[in-house]
């Protein structure tokens, strides 16, 4: 259960019902709970993920 986010959970539900293609980048202090508020407010809906740094030669 997410608690104080929902301005954040409306924001992600209308870039995800958009007519156009939307790219988000989350970004905050660390442990706050940036990935958690992704994967519970797009739960189900999530076809493709990357979290971190890819590495790079």
């Amino acid at each position: 259960m997410i608690v104080g986010r929902k301005e954040e959970i409306a924001e992600l539900e209308k870039l995800y019902y958009s007519d156009r293609p939307e790219f988000v980048a989350v970004y905050g202090r660390r442990r706050v709970g940036k990935t958690f508020l992704i994967k519970q407010a797009l739960k189900d809906r999530i076809t493709f993920q990357h979290t971190g740094v890819s590495p790079v030669d």
